[in-house]
């Protein structure tokens, strides 16, 4: 016998194929179908099994439903073995859950609220919604993470829904197959139930572990670390506040604050709800410098201790004479969007943290300043900041620059060795740019470190202990090539426990006037006035090279100029710019349609794409648009891709199809490819 199953997406498609797999054995033959991509004709088989109702509507409008056969219209679940972290999620907190379809995001909610996952605020969220609330940081989503909007702090990704028993019963049953062996198959489903509680239980004593671990990675901070409620109630106190303070061993946690501080001006500094704030307070035990800040949720606000004294100075003052240190603060980061302000409030509370940073961004958006700021705003501004570009350098380099090596550890290694990075920022930040292109070799070594704080050299055989915060930059998606097995995801979730995303500039374009008014004064060229024309003009860009290129920009300007204002002469031709960076092109527009719109970076490339594919004759789906955009290095997924078809459609610019043949330019959309490429 042979089973069609019909579903949305080619990988929806497959994982059901393979779920039924495990039951039929071989004795039927099973085909895969999918509407997005790939279906010109009904699906032939003696059962046809559908994957949801949103497929039988998509073949009954395109005149594909199979005649002569009732299809089978399955119901779906979440599939148990990836509902680990779900579980693991506080009660009553906001989560997004985020699909392509309004209809099936409410059926996903409604799957895991069966499965009694319904402590946790859902949402039911798709890409056509207006953004989500700000209080909705976490985001579980069905296979498709590229639909998650920005901004989130956690991305689960449960993958694709599978048939449920009831649905499988009635396949196996429509295939003849005996109710013995049905009653096999009930008892092999209700295990994958049973192991899942089973490793629940498991992981509530993992949680357990990693709680006691946790106190321990506390207490190992090379600064006195103090978290307290509302009350004054202590619920963190590390030993190194322990050390500075002279309190008794495993004193602090549940103990009321005036009974661990007697200082009365440092416990009205601790007492006050008034932000964050940093002071210095001479004790019986020392000179302290205290951070407090508010974590905003729950009440509970964090005091960072550390001690003050001539050798930290000295220290200062010898790195600075090295340059080994940030060139860069807070203040230095031009910008009044809502994006900016975001990213900067987040830097200035990751760098009261000792925490590892990832930094995610595009190419020329400041990742290092970013870096170097958070390393000046930190207890560790008075040790070193050193900063290394790993994309430049072979893999070799980069462990001999990282690691250092010892004297004859390979042919041309210099006399006496050589100190590497991590002992030469001992005591500081370690800036690692463009982390991943390093090698698994390295990515172990790194992670090693990370962990032990213990670096050996190459060639030799002694560890060195080192105390070195790291901060990491990309602009790749990690977590995807983890998944690949192209970076070790342990790596990645050690950088990443602390995060923060450097916003493109074409997400804060009021904040070019002002970068552009920083960028004169520090060529030197502050009395230079700049017309509004060009102000507009530069506004209107998307900037694929972020402020690195609108940098550029002005510097060629400033060349060309013939007095001491930029005017519109004096903008880059063309040419100049990257080709993704043509004049906005305009649809014409008529009738009731309203003023006509400028195509964006996105739109551009998506009409570029369907013009290519429909010249190689490929269908031009979301599915293969957002696999060209991946293979040029551009970040536009299915969902985005989906949605910038529908755009242009209703711009009639091209007209959205299914099946083989895909969406098709219109003529104004040829003139519009013409236009802009």
């Amino acid at each position: 016998m042979k089973v069609a199953v019909v579903a949305g997406s080619e990988s929806t498609a497959r994982v059901l194929v393979r779920q039924l797999a495990e039951y039929v054995e071989g004795r039927a033959e099973i085909v895969p179908y999918w509407v997005d991509e790939g279906l010109s004709e009904p699906p032939e088989g003696d059962l046809v099994v559908l994957s949801s109702d949103l497929v039988r509507k998509d073949l009954e409008a395109s005149g594909l439903l199979p005649v002569g056969t009732e299809p089978l219209v399955a119901r779906r679940v979440v599939d148990c073995d990836a509902l680990e972290r779900v579980v693991a999620l506080p009660p009553g907190l906001p989560v997004l859950f985020v699909n392509d379809r309004p209809e099936t995001a409410r059926d996903c909610v409604d799957s895991l609220r069966d499965l009694g996952l319904d402590g946790v605020d859902w949402l039911p969220w798709n890409p056509e919604d207006p953004p989500p609330p700000r209080s909705y940081r976490i985001a579980v989503v069905a296979g498709e993470p590229d639909l998650v909007p920005p901004g989130m702090d956690e991305v689960i990704d449960i993958g694709v829904r599978i048939l449920d028993f009831g649905s499988l019963a009635e396949i196996l049953k429509r295939l003849g197959m005996a109710e013995t062996d049905i009653g096999g198959y009930s008892r092999r489903y209700l295990a994958k139930i049973v192991n899942l509680a089973r490793r629940l239980a498991r992981s509530t004593e993992e949680a357990r572990r990693l709680s006691g671990h946790l106190g321990s990675v506390i207490d190992s901070l090379r600064h006195g670390i103090l978290v307290y409620d509302e009350e004054g109630r202590v619920s963190v106190c590390n030993e190194e506040l322990r050390d500075l303070l002279h309190l008794r061993p495993g004193s602090g946690p549940g103990a009321a604050l005036g009974s661990l501080i007697r200082n009365r001006e440092l416990l009205g500094f601790l007492d006050c709800r008034c932000g964050e704030e940093e002071g210095t307070f001479k004790l019986p035990e020392g000179t302290l410098v205290v951070r407090r800040f508010d974590l905003g949720e729950g009440g509970h606000t964090v005091a960072v201790f550390r001690g003050e004294g001539p050798e930290a100075s000295r220290l200062g003052r010898e790195y600075r004479r090295r340059g080994h240190v940030a060139k860069w603060t807070l203040e230095d980061i031009a910008g009044e969007s809502e994006a900016v302000r975001r990213a900067k409030r987040i830097a200035t509370r990751l760098a009261a943290t000792d925490l590892s940073i990832l930094i995610h961004g595009e190419s020329g958006t400041g990742k290092e300043l970013f870096a170097s700021a958070i390393h000046a705003a930190s207890a560790r501004s008075a040790g070193p900041f050193l900063a290394v570009d790993l994309g430049a350098l072979s893999d070799d380099l980069v462990e001999s620059e990282l690691f250092g090596y010892e004297e004859g550890a390979f042919t041309g290694a210099k006399k006496g060795g050589k100190t590497g990075l991590f002992e030469l920022a001992d005591g500081g930040t370690l800036f690692l740019d463009e982390i991943g292109n390093v090698s698994p070799k390295v990515q172990t070594r790194l992670l090693r470190v990370l962990q032990e704080k213990e670096v050996m050299r190459v060639g030799g055989a002694d560890l060195k202990r080192v105390d070195v915060r790291v901060i990491a930059a990309t602009n790749e998606d990690l977590l995807d090539k983890a998944r690949k097995g192209q970076f070790r995801e342990d790596l990645y979730f050690r950088l990443k426990m602390g995060w923060l995303r450097i916003p493109p500039l074409r997400e804060r374009r009021q904040d070019i006037p002002r970068l552009v008014r920083r960028i004169l004064e520090q060529e030197g060229a502050g009395d230079v006035a700049v017309s509004p024309e060009v102000l507009a003009a530069l506004e209107s860009r998307d900037w694929p090279g972020n402020v690195r290129e609108l940098r550029n920009a002005l510097t060629y300007m400033l060349a060309v100029r013939e007095d001491r204002e930029i005017s519109a002469a004096d903008l880059p031709e063309h040419e100049y710019f990257a080709p993704r960076e043509a004049e906005p092109y305009r649809p014409a527009l008529s009738g009731d349609a309203g003023p006509a719109a400028p195509l964006g970076f996105e739109d551009r490339f998506v009409l570029g794409a369907v013009a290519e594919l429909e010249a190689e004759g490929k269908a031009a789906g979301r599915d293969t648009i957002a696999a060209l955009a991946r293979a040029r290095g551009l970040g536009l997924g299915t969902g985005a891709a989906r949605s910038r078809l529908e755009r242009l459609a209703a711009l009639g610019l091209l007209v959205m199809g299914r099946g083989r043949r895909g969406s098709r330019l219109t003529a104004e959309g040829r003139r519009a490819v013409r236009s802009v490429h």
